[in-house]
């Protein structure tokens, strides 16, 4: 977690360091420069706020590909069953992980309001079965096992702590059903 947070902080100084490829400077005139010496000065974050800020975006990054997961596939086409079972298995890592928005609902909701209708539709016809089969897995995972190694799914279910995920599915799940 610490390298994480080392490489984010040090991504932020350099992308704060370096000027936008092929952006035209503006010619300094007397206005300008008077502009700029009475202009307050722009607030800047501390380092801490900084990362905090871009270990949110991450996190909403994570959250994004994982629900993306979800509406990826149609429940009914060949395969569903197992696509599903992956989806699920990616949203328990997923939830189980240090990566979770503090507002999980909240970027819930918000990934929600985003979807088209056709994708709505779609996360209306697989949610039930991936929220069940996450479940499912939560509960008990050697009993998930043999779906889950036809699925292709190599992560270690019974090595995480999974106390807190079945919670943060439900919030999910209401937030998703509406």
């Amino acid at each position: 977690m610490r390298r994480l947070a080392g490489l984010l902080a040090g991504c932020l100084l350099l992308a704060g360091c370096t000027a936008a490829p092929g952006a035209p400077s503006a010619p300094v005139t007397a206005e300008t420069a008077a502009t700029r010496e009475t202009a307050a000065p722009a607030p800047t974050a501390t380092p801490e706020e900084a990362l905090s800020e871009a270990l949110g975006a991450v996190k909403t990054r994570r959250l994004t590909v994982v629900l993306n997961g979800c509406i990826a596939y149609e429940i009914d086409s060949a395969g569903g069953s197992l696509k599903t079972a992956i989806a699920a298995a990616d949203l328990v890592v997923f939830l189980a992980g240090d990566f979770v928005p503090e507002d999980l609902a909240g970027e819930t909701q918000t990934w929600q309001n985003a979807l088209d209708a056709d994708d709505q539709a779609t996360m209306d016809a697989n949610w039930p079965r991936v929220y069940s089969c996450a479940r499912d897995i939560c509960e008990d995972p050697a009993a998930q096992q043999g779906l889950l190694d036809d699925a292709g799914v190599t992560a270690d279910f019974g090595s995480m702590d999974l106390t807190e995920v079945p919670a943060q599915l439900d919030a999910m799940n209401e937030v998703l059903t509406g």
